[in-house]
């Protein structure tokens, strides 16, 4: 045989051999889970076990990979047949079909990520359900774990590589709020590391989350309340605003240190303003919950009450209400707005629950 007929024979045989010898991903094994696996590192992690987390940590990203190769895999011989793709891309006609066809995998798979997301999520879209699914080979949990070991043990540039690896991957996490974690770790460490630039962009990258703050009508309207300067505003102020989101407080906070250092005072005040009135948004929710009949009347009263719940006095000291609230006082004052100030301080002097809040709200009073 010739050579040409040869080499003829080789490419055709292994044309041929791909067509018919795809590789068949795996079924997962329950045991072998991802989620699983994953609590198993976590488990490690808070013993100590850094090594032993590490190495569960990457199997869990693994067997993500797995996973989610084994799912495209049965929706993709599930979806490919004519009768199927005639159903079109709606969630219903596609599961009547597939119903129709006895092809119960494929069925639990849509059903399970229908039930943790709905179709709206999908964009009503069997086809971008699987796309879905194929992206979601990541585990931002598991880079997240990975990159607080690295911290842990000293290895801070790596640490935020995966810190960033896990942001980015967020839409795959299964507790979206997760995100926070994850931003305020990086920021935290960014801290520690001096990086003050990259600080405060982690910081706006936790806010970038807060409708509120990019709210530029919101910081008008706050702004000028404020700047109306006036001993009845007080109560006027934290009768109109209305704006809970207690993820972002610290945030606001430090940002507006940050911007209070850098002379950017609008925004520092707005920053303050508005961690000040989302405290105070979350205080009057959990005050209502628990007593229907409590209206908002005035800052006074709302203080007052305050001091009947023992777990909300608390949440005050651990989250530095009193601190935030002082100090969005001392930044009216600096601006100018020293009557409005002056009136806010003067209601937390003889009502604030704190004996040290009483007291730095009365030293801080402008004679």
């Amino acid at each position: 045989m010739s050579l040409k007929k040869i080499i003829l024979s080789v490419c055709f045989f292994s044309i041929f051999s791909s067509l018919f010898s795809q590789i068949v991903p795996k079924k997962p094994a329950p045991t072998e889970y991802s989620w699983r696996i994953f609590q198993d590192a976590k488990f490690a992690f808070d013993k100590g076990d850094f090594a032993n987390a590490m190495n569960l940590a990457n199997k869990a990203k693994a067997n993500r990979v797995a996973e989610s190769d084994y799912e495209v895999y049965i929706l993709d011989t599930a979806l490919s047949p004519l009768a199927v793709r005639r159903a079109g891309e709606n969630f219903d006609s596609v599961l009547e079909v597939l119903e129709e066809r006895d092809q119960t995998e494929a069925i639990n798979i849509i059903k399970h990520y229908l039930e943790l997301h709905g179709e709206d999520f999908f964009q009503y879209s069997i086809h971008k359900m699987k796309d879905w699914i194929e992206e979601k080979r990541v585990y931002p949990e598991a880079d997240f774990l990975i990159g607080q070991i690295y911290r842990f043990e000293g290895e801070y540039k790596t640490a935020i590589d995966f810190y960033e690896k896990a942001r980015l991957e967020s839409k795959f996490l299964d507790i979206p709020e997760q995100l926070y974690d994850i931003l305020y770790e990086m920021a935290d460490l960014l801290l520690h590391q001096n990086e003050s630039e990259k600080y405060k962009q982690a910081l706006l990258l936790i806010l970038d989350k807060d409708e509120n703050y990019k709210n530029e009508v919101l910081r008008r309207a706050m702004l000028k309340i404020i700047d109306t300067n006036k001993n009845s505003n007080v109560d006027r102020f934290f009768d109109l605003f209305r704006v809970s989101s207690p993820k972002t407080l610290n945030a606001l906070y430090n940002i507006s240190v940050i911007f209070e250092r850098e002379n950017e005072l609008e925004n520092s005040l707005f920053s303050s303003a508005l961690g000040t009135v989302e405290s105070f948004s979350h205080i009057l929710d959990s005050i209502s919950g628990r007593d229907s009949s409590f209206e908002y009347k005035s800052l006074a009263l709302f203080l007052k009450k305050i001091g009947d719940y023992e777990d909300i006095v608390l949440w005050c000291e651990e989250n530095h209400f009193w601190d935030y609230f002082i100090d969005f006082c001392k930044k009216c004052s600096a601006r100018g707005d020293i009557i409005f100030a002056n009136a806010t301080l003067e209601v937390l002097a003889e009502n604030a629950p704190d004996s040290y809040c009483r007291a730095a709200a009365k030293a801080c009073i402008v004679r």
